[in-house]
């Protein structure tokens, strides 16, 4: 079981790219009343300002007797209100299920002893010498009751490349045992939350929507031992577009200067044989078209009119399989490798392109599907 995480997801809020880009008085409400029409009104019956308070001190009774008696209606109340402050704490202030429980240490005037510093302190410390975990990391660790320590385990990311992970306990104890995974920007010192992590048995996935260091932080409650097991992958997000093909036949990458530096080359050159197949590499709608620097090319976006969603551009095709307005599934053929357009001087080769908010380098999507070792 796969539960993908939306961070800051990577193929929304994107748009096509493709174009180079004295006082005033206060007017008075209809409803204020003159003092004169005021007073032509009638008082309010004092017997109905008596029977409200009644009559909502008896629906608060009704609700009281309902959570006791009823117990899936308290349950509801309950994870009603730790959704509640899950959502502010998480979401809102981008907090870590770690950061909540310093808080309650603070709350329960535990955080300025010596013991709760070192609690708080003890992430900082080990983030100094993080272990190194990119490619495929696999271990099976654990923490003593009478230590106070954390482990972080870091990793640089890309953006389009995808990070996977299984975390889960190998002990029994019911201690809270804190794991998130958290992102630091480049030239940027601040660790921020971007999701935390269940100890249990599925794989878990994120794609890279920003560039920067990755880490994952786990620290047990204080006076509590655990132990557990953290494999971790990392690889591209996106199947690779030309048939039988891998980054080794890309030829011309993104960022190199064109036309004598007057353009900069918004792609990936993959070489292959002239009427190679190119597929989808998402599920979405087509549209096609012929110009004098793209050939033959295609547009597949996830929606129908290109909103919303990522744009990827399929350049010198020697000819199509999808027509304008086609929808696709992942891994359909959408035409054949060629040479058309300004690229007529070259050997055959697929010019793949993405834009979300800019041209972004396809390079880092395409790198091999993540595998988590030992699995």
């Amino acid at each position: 079981m796969t539960n993908n995480h939306e961070d800051n997801k990577l193929s929304v809020g994107m748009s096509d790219t493709t174009k180079t880009t004295d006082n005033e008085q206060t007017p008075e409400p209809d409803n204020v009343q003159t003092q004169h029409e005021s007073a032509d009104q009638s008082p309010i019956n004092p017997k109905k300002q008596s029977i409200r308070p009644w009559l909502l001190f008896g629906l608060l009774a009704l609700l009281v007797v309902l959570l006791t008696v009823r117990d899936d209606l308290r349950q509801n109340a309950a994870e009603s209100s730790e959704n509640a402050v899950r959502y502010v704490a998480f979401d809102m202030l981008g907090w870590s299920p770690r950061d909540l429980f310093i808080w309650r240490l603070r709350m329960a005037g535990l955080l300025d002893s010596p013991l709760g510093q070192r609690w708080s302190e003890a992430v900082d410390l080990a983030g100094e010498q993080p272990v190194k975990a990119g490619g495929q990391f696999r271990t099976t660790e654990s923490f003593a009751s009478d230590e106070v320590e954390a482990h972080v385990y870091q990793l640089s990311l890309e953006r389009g490349e995808k990070l996977i992970w299984q975390f889960s306990r190998l002990d029994t104890a019911e201690s809270r045992l804190y794991a998130s995974l958290e992102r630091r920007q480049k030239n940027d010192q601040k660790w921020s939350t971007v999701t935390d992590l269940d100890a249990d048995v599925t794989t878990n996935s994120q794609v890279v929507s920003k560039a920067g260091d990755y880490r994952i932080v786990l620290q047990p409650e204080l006076f509590a031992s655990a132990e557990y097991l953290l494999a971790m992958a990392n690889g591209g997000s996106l199947p690779f577009p030309v048939e039988d093909a891998t980054q080794r036949d890309i030829g011309s990458f993104f960022g190199v200067e064109r036309d004598g530096g007057a353009r900069k080359h918004h792609g990936v050159d993959i070489f292959a044989e002239r009427g190679t197949p190119v597929t989808a590499v998402i599920d979405g709608h087509v549209r096609t078209g012929t110009s004098d620097r793209g050939g033959k090319h295609v547009w597949l976006s996830g929606s129908m009119i290109g909103l919303g969603s990522a744009r990827y551009y399929y350049a010198h095709l020697d000819s199509f399989a999808v027509e304008s307005g086609d929808k696709v599934k992942k891994g359909d053929i959408l035409g054949y490798v060629g040479n058309t357009g300004n690229a007529i001087t070259t050997p055959p080769h697929l010019h793949f392109g993405i834009y979300s908010g800019g041209p972004v380098d396809p390079a880092p999507f395409l790198k091999s599907e993540p595998v988590l070792p030992g699995l």
